[in-house]
Formats: structure tokens, sequence, C-alpha cells
């Protein structure tokens, strides 16, 4: 299992979690509070190299340029958030992480059948594209219509109920950000607290 850690807004934010050694780090470049410029991003990406900590750039939408403007600024992941044409994706593929909202209209057989390393599924669309921070009913996911190689999962993820996710799923990536905050900042003791418990779950069960 991967551990994304989102929503990282400065290089000292990312150094920090970096200590953690998670596998990604994610920022943000659609409408949130969390959203972040490119020249942001370098700084953070340039800050991580060497740490084998690799970089996720969330987007909405976005053209081949945009696409283009974020991998520039270093990131290695494109994490595509919105309603992108599988084509734009196919053009991203080794690198790209597909979300869907969990009331996505679009079936569970057909969202893996877009191209990417990851597909994740997230918590309800609400004011924004992208994750509300909130849980939905994980029983509900149709496992037969999942490819657990992956499957990535976020929505409402934080230290207190991580365990139980893992007692019923064996996500490829696992990903959160608003649960391992306080106050709308990371807290690094949740954060330490969040991939412990992930870490500390054998994998082979």
């Amino acid at each position: 299992m991967k551990v994304k850690i989102c929503g990282i807004q400065t290089k000292e934010e990312a150094l920090l979690i970096a200590k953690e050694k998670p596998d990604f780090i994610g920022m943000v470049f659609a409408p949130s509070k969390r959203k972040i410029d490119l020249d942001q991003a370098a700084n953070i990406t340039e800050a991580l190299k060497g740490k084998n900590i690799k970089t996720v750039g969330v987007l909405v939408n976005p053209t081949i340029k945009d696409c283009e403007a974020v991998i520039s600024a270093g990131v290695d992941y494109l994490q595509f958030h919105g309603d992108e044409d599988q084509s734009l994706i196919e053009k991203y593929k080794d690198r790209a992480i597909k979300a869907f909202p969990s009331n996505s209209k679009i079936s569970y057989k057909d969202k893996f059948t877009y191209p990417g390393q990851y597909i994740l599924i997230d918590s309800p669309r609400e004011k924004f594209y992208g994750g509300s921070g909130v849980t939905f009913n994980w029983s509900e996911l149709p496992l037969a219509d999942i490819d657990e190689k992956r499957f990535g999962l976020a929505g409402g993820l934080n230290p207190n109920n991580i365990e139980t996710v893992l007692e019923n799923f064996r996500p490829a990536l696992i990903d959160v950000s608003s649960g391992v905050e306080t106050d709308g900042y990371k807290d690094i003791d949740k954060v330490r607290a969040f991939i412990q418990k992930i870490r500390g779950v054998k994998n082979d069960k």
C-alpha cells in the first residue's frame, strides 16, 4: 500500500511531512483553500529531491498546457479530479491518477477502464471538484468490479478510522488531506499516526 499526503502548500510543510516517509506528497492546483501556484510547487519539488518521495499535482479539467506547466514545475504525477476525457489521461497514463467521487454516475467497472496508474475513489462531490473530506459508505464498494492493484481510496480517512478501512480493503493507494490536519493545517502527530497504522498492517492479509 502506498500512502499519499495531499494538500501540501509550502516547502517547510513538505519537508516536515517528508520525515514520516509517505510515498507521495500532493499539491492542489484546482479551486480549493489549499490551492498553490507553480512557483510554490517548484519550491516544494526542489526541496524534496533525494527524499525518495513522488509528488502529485491535483488538477480539475486541465488543458494539455496546464498539465505540461505542472510537470515543468518538477511534479512527478498528475491527478485528474474532474470530468477529463480518457484521451487526455491516456497521454499521461504512466504518471496519472484518475479520481472519481463515490457518487459518480459512472459505473465502477467503467471507472477502471480509465487509463492511469491508480483509480482513486473519493468522497461525494460537493462545492468543489475533489474530495469533501467526509466518509462514504465503504461497504457499498463493489469489490468484484474493482482492480485492487490500481484501487486508491480517499475521503474522510484519518488516524482513528484507517484501521477499520484496512480490515475490509487493501487499496493500492491511500490518500488523505484534511484527516491529518488540525485547524486547517497539517498536524505532524496525526500524519505520523496515520502512516504508522498503515505501515503496521501486513499487506498479505
